[in-house]
């Protein structure tokens, strides 16, 4: 007789024990993995499903050792056939039980590998063109699933960024368009009425569609840029940074310009960024010293030199400032400080919006300082 029968222990009681101890640690070891353990489900499972095997085989192989060692040193020796029959009985419950238990395991163990990837339908179910602030809750696990989980809301980020700037551009330019339609479609009629007889209205007219059809080109044309922003991948390159404000400043060398632009720059400052980005940047904010600068003794001084931080670029003008009110609001979309002037000027008060942007792709900021009748100081700086 075994050793626990002759100690009142029931056999099929001693066998339980050694197989559901080993399933409770089993059961541990999986949720510790599931969280602390940064390796794929495949291998997890097959880690665990390992141990449950050896721990199964092991208990199965110590019954069998010690049901021959109490059959050869018992008190009483059954016959060799009660032995081999009581062993196989025993051995096929166990056979059975062990089957049991696997399936039990494999079931516990698929539905807690399941129930993320069904959280995860869940939540995406709930998403739409509607509703795309949701986000996938993360997963209590280190595998392919966590990972997933962060790819998902990584592209839901995009998608919502992507249908963001599709939406303000169709919003921006219905609004920003409808003015100069207004006007090329007023005139179109004063001409149709009045200017086929009128050569003074029909000049008027033209110069006027000729024009608001240049504002309604370059709106378009800096809304898209604004939306490719929102996508743009940088292309960096390390170069020093008084050559790239040059070039952008030179650029106004061969216009005709009454305004006195100048230069200062220390050449042993390098930077590590995106040098047509920061060369558009600096060519924007100079496009805006000189729409609101006063031709006659007007002056535009850009210089750039090293920070304790990173570099520092400045556009400063002698212009007709900007007040302490409308301040705070120059890099909104569309927003104009005089918005009779901004459009005499050809401002279609996007231009600081685009500049700032930029900046921020390259991982920099700009501000400006300002006082009116004195002129304004545009600051970029980058890390």
């Amino acid at each position: 007789m075994l050793d626990a029968e002759k100690k009142g222990c029931p056999v099929w009681l001693t066998v339980l024990k050694i197989v559901f101890f080993p399933i409770t640690g089993i059961v541990l070891l999986y949720r510790w993995f599931g969280r602390n353990v940064k390796l794929g489900i495949t291998v997890k499972t097959t880690l665990i499903f390992t141990v449950l095997f050896g721990l199964v085989l092991s208990g199965y192989v110590v019954f069998i050792i010690k049901s021959i060692e109490q059959q050869l040193t018992g008190d009483t020796i059954e016959s060799t056939a009660q032995f081999l029959a009581r062993l196989k009985l025993t051995s096929a419950i166990l056979v059975v039980l062990f089957l049991a238990i696997g399936a039990v395991v494999g079931g516990i163990a698929s539905t807690a590998m399941i129930k993320p990837v069904r959280k995860m339908i869940d939540s995406i179910d709930a998403i739409d063109g509607e509703n795309l602030e949701t986000r996938l809750e993360p997963v209590d696990s280190r595998d392919e699933l966590y990972e997933l989980t962060d790819r998902i809301n990584d592209m839901l980020d995009d998608i919502q960024q992507t249908f963001e700037r599709q939406s303000n551009f169709v919003s921006d330019a219905s609004h920003e368009l409808k003015t100069p339609l207004s006007v090329i479609q007023g005139y179109a009629n004063l001409l149709i009425r009045w200017g086929k007889d009128d050569p003074e209205i029909l000049n008027e007219g033209i110069e006027n569609i000729a024009r608001e059809a240049d504002n309604m080109k370059r709106i378009v044309q800096q809304l898209l840029l604004l939306a490719k922003l929102g996508n743009y991948s940088m292309v960096k390159s390390r170069f020093p940074l008084s050559q790239a404000v040059q070039e952008a400043v030179d650029a106004y060398s061969v216009m005709d310009l009454p305004h006195e632009i100048t230069f200062e720059g220390d050449p042993d400052v390098e930077v590590e960024t995106d040098k047509s980005l920061l060369i558009e940047s600096v060519r924007t904010l100079v496009d805006n010293a000189v729409k609101y600068t006063p031709g006659e003794n007007g002056k535009i001084d850009v210089r750039c030199r090293a920070t304790a931080d990173g570099a520092e670029i400045t556009v400063a003008d002698n212009g007709v400032g900007i007040s302490e009110e409308d301040l705070p609001h120059i890099f909104d979309r569309f927003y104009r400080c005089d918005k009779a002037r901004g459009r005499e000027s050809g401002s279609s008060g996007l231009g600081l919006t685009i500049a700032k942007n930029i900046i921020e792709i390259m991982g920099g900021t700009v501000s400006a300082t300002s006082a009116i009748g004195k002129g304004t100081t545009f600051t970029i700086k980058l890390y």
